[in-house]
């Protein structure tokens, strides 16, 4: 079963982010079968068929990520998706400070497709306030 849980707290219009986008702040817990994820990322992409959204992205430690609204999504309707960090580090390919280590060639992703590259997950990101959107993954 998928889970998204939103909730919208009220706080001020514009942009924060300087580039003229009313991005928004997003945050949320990730579970797996009840477990916070304890290390991962998150991505917000533009869902289908919706126009003027911009994608964002965070890291996900301890069940918890944050976007804040200087690099968060502007408002409309998102396609998640949520990948687990790798068991092992591939010393070849470095990722971005603070982002989980990239996979090695053929290595798996302990979270199903279902919640990333086939993703089922969406979000709607409120065009006032923040945007809190928690998800529960169930890979049992």
């Amino acid at each position: 079963m998928i889970a998204a849980t939103l909730s919208l707290p009220v706080s001020g219009c514009g942009s924060a982010s300087g580039d003229g986008l009313n991005r928004k702040a997003v945050s949320g817990r990730v579970t797996v079968d009840g477990t916070p994820l304890a290390k991962g990322v998150i991505a917000f992409e533009p869902a289908e068929g919706s126009s003027g959204g911009v994608p964002a992205g965070g890291v996900v430690i301890d069940g918890a990520y944050s976007i804040d609204a200087t690099s968060g999504p502007t408002p409309g309707k998102y396609k998640v998706s949520i990948r687990s960090a790798p068991t092992v580090a591939s010393p070849a390919e470095k990722a971005a400070p603070g982002a989980p280590p990239r996979r090695t060639k053929g290595e798996a992703d302990s979270i199903p497709a279902k919640y990333n590259t086939a993703s089922e997950l969406t979000a709607e990101v409120a065009a006032s306030g923040a945007t809190s959107a928690d998800f529960a993954l169930v890979t049992k």
